[in-house]
């Protein structure tokens, strides 16, 4: 009778891992169906685990207080978020009418500027109209107050000067005309005297 021998077999890592990678691919599909089958019998139980499961470790009634919040929160947001969408609609039509009707006055009263703002609102008009009233309010203090004729005085004094400066022909005494650069004031009454400033006619 002949007595067989064991020897140790060694396997390289190279043939393990072809091995391996055969064993895995033999045995996949039935893996994925015993799988399958697990967790349909743990679909099967849940419902009467889970709750359980839930009192077992003690967080059952807090769970259900977070539950409520939570669904509280959601709704709340919901709200919200309707809220919100109605006030923005609410928005867009009121700037639509601010608008129209700011665009007409616009050209009524030969305001210069428009009224087509980027993402419009309250402040968009409001700055704006502001700004209008306070140039309209400026227009008719200038007319009917002491500052608004001395600034009239200034600016009619300023275009008779450049007025005079832009004659043709224009003699000036030197001494006179050379003081008048230094000063502004002087200036304006040495461009206003006759004496001082003609026009030599040709």
């Amino acid at each position: 009778m002949t007595t067989e021998t064991h020897k140790p077999v060694i396997f390289s890592d190279k043939k393990i891992k072809i091995y391996e990678k055969i064993i895995k691919e033999q045995t996949a599909e039935k893996k994925r169906e015993l799988n399958r089958a697990l967790d349909n019998k743990a679909d099967g139980l849940m419902k009467k685990e889970y709750p359980s499961f839930l009192k077992t470790i003690k967080v059952k009634k807090d769970l259900d207080i977070l539950q409520k919040a939570d669904n509280e929160l959601k709704e709340f947001e919901r709200q919200l978020e309707i809220k919100k969408q109605r006030l923005k609609d609410a928005v867009k039509i009121a700037v639509k009418k601010c608008q129209a009707i700011c665009e007409r006055q616009a050209k009524i009263n030969d305001w210069d500027t428009n009224f087509d703002f980027y993402d419009a609102d309250f402040d968009s008009f409001n700055n704006k109209l502001e700004q209008i009233c306070r140039d309209e309010v400026t227009r008719k203090l200038r007319g009917s107050t002491i500052e608004g004729k001395q600034l009239d005085e200034i600016d009619n004094r300023m275009k008779n000067l450049l007025l005079t400066l832009s004659y043709p022909n224009l003699k000036a005494k030197a001494v006179d005309l050379n003081k008048a650069l230094e000063n502004g004031g002087s200036m304006l009454a040495i461009a206003l005297n006759p004496d001082t400033l003609k026009q030599i006619e040709n």
